[in-house]
């Protein structure tokens, strides 16, 4: 039977391999802790990502069930006119806010083949393919989509399917959170509303 005082001779030996053991124990505990924490932050920021994914597809439809509305209806009647026109203000509003959270929640995109199609370039055509809708309203015009081939009928469809193709690319290949990059995305959003920035014809 050992003695106490060699029992603690054999304590007093193993204590470094003992701290050893608990110090790892623990900072591996929060190393753990530390990852969950970045995972559970990735999660939160993805569902925000995509929360504008599904508002830019909701946005899409409200449109077209309005040019369907606006096609079939008077507009030159003043008093059809203005009920319409309440709802397209209120659908083009409802684009302005999504494309400033665009550009701060989507402001660090790095994609291949965007050097010469900044974000800036999507979100002015898109702010301006469903500008064109407010105006052409405003004249007593229908929307001149007669066929699938319009310019501004591509325009509008196909801005709102490339941003949010682009988005959702964004989501899939950025594994760690996104940083907030306030000046580039003051940048991005004065340049969408800036008509110089994306003046000429879309172009894919």
């Amino acid at each position: 039977m050992l003695s106490l005082s060699n029992l603690i001779t054999i304590l007093a030996a193993l204590l470094p391999a003992i701290i050893t053991v608990i110090g790892g124990q623990a900072i591996l505990i929060r190393y753990r802790k530390s990852k969950e924490q970045e995972v559970e932050l990735i999660r939160a920021v993805r569902e925000k990502q995509y929360e504008a994914v599904q508002s830019l597809y909701t946005l899409f439809g409200r449109y077209m069930a309005l040019y369907r509305e606006i096609n079939r209806s008077d507009v030159r009647n003043p008093h059809v006119r203005e009920d319409i026109m309440k709802r397209v203000i209120q659908a083009e509003s409802e684009v302005d806010a999504l494309l400033l959270k665009i550009a701060c929640e989507f402001a660090d995109w790095q994609l291949e083949g965007l050097e010469k199609r900044p974000l800036h370039y999507f979100l002015g055509h898109l702010r301006q393919g469903v500008q064109f809708w407010r105006e052409q309203l405003d004249k007593g015009e229908h929307l001149p989509f007669i066929y699938a081939s319009t310019d501004e009928y591509v325009r509008f469809k196909e801005t709102f399917a490339e941003t949010a193709a682009l988005m959702v690319h964004h989501i899939h290949h950025k594994l760690e959170p996104s940083k907030m990059q306030r000046e580039k995305a003051a940048d991005i959003v004065i340049n969408a509303f800036n008509y110089l920035n994306v003046e000429g014809k879309w172009q894919r």
